[in-house]
């Protein structure tokens, strides 16, 4: 396993941890203050953003694995990653908030708070020798 790869990995797994802390958080507080129904949003807000993270980093791992293969295809894997997490976050969230009528500020709330662990993640890109 490359360099990158390693960082990456640890990057992620970062990223999910404090995902999941901020997810957890924000779900406790809507429980006590709003009740189940809010907390159950939230935390279905906070399991889309969890889920687009883990895609992503699964994602730059085969587009790592395909550009050792072939360099031109390894950014079409990243760009196609990324559109797949982008429909995927929207069609999760109209079917959260359309078929199973779950509180849409709920979910946007938890599903924004949990981004931003990727503001409090420091990556390390010095290589070590």
């Amino acid at each position: 396993m490359s360099y990158a790869a390693k960082v990456m990995r640890t990057t992620v797994r970062r990223v999910l941890v404090l995902q999941l802390l901020i997810v957890l958080g924000v779900t406790a507080v809507y429980f006590i203050l709003q009740g189940l129904y809010a907390a159950q949003s939230a935390f279905y807000g906070g399991l889309i953003a969890l889920f687009a993270t883990w895609l992503m980093g699964w994602r730059i791992t085969k587009a790592a694995e395909t550009a050792a293969q072939d360099s031109s295809q390894g950014a079409f894997v990243i760009y196609a990653g990324a559109v797949q997490r982008f429909l995927l976050t929207l069609v999760l969230m109209a079917l959260g908030m359309g078929t199973l009528k779950l509180a849409p500020v709920a979910i946007l709330v938890c599903y924004s708070l949990a981004q931003v662990a990727y503001a409090f993640n420091k990556v390390d890109t010095q290589l070590r020798t």
